[in-house]
């Protein structure tokens, strides 16, 4: 087990025994609350990632983050750990104003359109293999397919992922993580928790993370050809994807931190809010009944 799966398994020990821990008191803390179940304006942050004026791909990572007004409500923000989560998000925060943000900065300044579209086509087809088995255990068979015939296709006439090739044929990009399985199996979030360097996510989805990372090809393909660099090359992969992302972000993250009161509570509310419904639609986009047991008759269909 390298290093990376140390961190990983760590990782996933340590939000298991913080779910356990239960509701922590919040006795004498008087943080400000705010609810996000809509927003005056579209902006798609870390979780759900924004295009650029001049990007012509209107698909994301992870689809709308702001509901429309009433859909997907959650009555309670479950955050039995706030003093601590916004301790980390402070830190993310501090990581963010010194280091990311600026990186991405000179990203989107330096590199023409074209290179950072290649940058996202090039992390998003090596992220393909994780996807298609999340589509598969969802029973989602069509996008199942579309998405290994993706990976087939841009690995090969897309040079390595830097074009998507596939999507001119029709064949669009998905998105699924084990956190959603998970929930597609009726698994809940559990509390609310801000990873460091992740960022916002809950017990549900922070072991959909590490399981994700467990389940990713690449680091044994670099060992099965005895590349002496493959954490060096693997954590390239993790940061160019960051700071494109971050680069996709930069002005519409500005806006939901001037038009927050806390921003630490608004990006809790919008998390919550669109990972529960990017789950609800899974289950109703699914050939199989909300348990996932068994296939829905063409009449439910």
């Amino acid at each position: 087990m390298n290093s990376t799966h140390r961190l990983i398994v760590v990782a996933i020990a340590l939000v298991l025994l913080t779910a356990c821990a239960g509701r922590s008191s919040q006795d004498g803390l008087n943080f400000p609350q705010e609810r996000a179940t809509s927003a005056p304006f579209g902006p798609r942050i870390q979780l759900a990632q924004a295009q650029s004026d001049d990007s012509t791909d209107e698909d994301d990572d992870f689809g709308d983050l702001f509901p429309s007004d009433g859909e997907y409500d959650i009555e309670e923000d479950f955050d039995p750990f706030e003093t601590l989560n916004r301790f980390m998000f402070a830190f993310n925060e501090t990581l963010d104003v010194f280091i990311l943000r600026p990186a991405a900065e000179i990203y989107r300044f330096w590199l023409p359109q074209v290179v950072q579209d290649s940058v996202r086509n090039f992390t998003r087809n090596l992220n393909a293999p994780v996807i298609f088995l999340n589509e598969l255990w969802q029973g989602k068979d069509e996008e199942a397919s579309e998405t290994i015939a993706r990976f087939f296709i841009n690995s090969t006439i897309g040079l390595g992922g830097l074009i998507d090739a596939a999507d001119h044929w029709g064949m669009e990009y998905h998105h699924e993580d084990f956190g959603q399985t998970l929930g597609f199996y009726g698994a809940e979030p559990g509390p609310y928790i801000v990873l460091p360097l992740f960022g916002p996510s809950s017990v549900r989805d922070g072991i959909g993370l590490g399981v994700d990372s467990l389940l990713d090809p690449w680091p044994h393909v670099l060992d099965a050809f005895d590349v002496n660099e493959d954490e060096e090359i693997l954590l390239g992969r993790r940061i160019a994807g960051g700071v494109d992302l971050r680069a996709r972000n930069i002005d519409t993250l500005d806006d939901l931190k001037r038009d927050s009161i806390d921003f630490y509570a608004r990006i809790r509310s919008l998390y919550l809010q669109h990972r529960k419904g990017l789950i609800e639609d899974e289950k109703s986009d699914s050939p199989y009944d909300k348990s996932g047991d068994e296939p829905a008759s063409e009449t439910e269909q």
